[in-house]
């Protein structure tokens, strides 16, 4: 029985441990934004005004630093308009800024499939130079 309870003691602390450590890799904040001042301002299709609105907002939002703020409306925006390209670009700027590599990725990639889609060519370009950027952050 006491063997028992210090191999529950061990498997308790070494799991501990671990917690901790991902806990403080998670809340380390990142020490460089890699895109401060790279929020696409202008949609190349039309959107409904609710959508507009939103993707104004999350603009303004998004320049005053508060990325979280600005995915929430950003994501918005991308699901009532899932065809804006610009919605899923700064989606993915917003998620790079926090430190979300993946999030970033996933959402630049699909920003990427609208621009093409569009065939807006600078907008694929603009994306490429993005994911240049954020390779580098890796």
């Amino acid at each position: 029985m006491p063997t028992s309870l210090i191999a529950i003691a061990i498997v308790s602390g070494i799991t501990l441990f671990a917690i901790v450590i991902m806990v403080r890799a998670y809340r380390r904040p990142i020490t460089e934004i890699p895109f401060p001042n790279s929020v696409i301002e202008a949609t190349s299709l039309p959107l409904s005004d609710s959508a507009r609105q939103q993707f104004v907002a999350a603009v303004g939002t998004f320049k005053a630093g508060d990325y979280r703020g600005a995915l929430d409306r950003l994501a918005q925006v991308a699901e009532s308009e899932p065809n804006c390209a610009e919605a899923f670009h700064n989606l993915g700027l917003a998620y790079a800024n926090l430190g979300d590599n993946d999030k970033a990725l996933r959402s630049l990639l699909k920003a990427s499939a609208a621009y093409d889609q569009q065939g807006t060519k600078a907008g694929v370009e603009r994306i490429k130079q993005d994911l240049e950027r954020l390779k580098a952050f890796d």
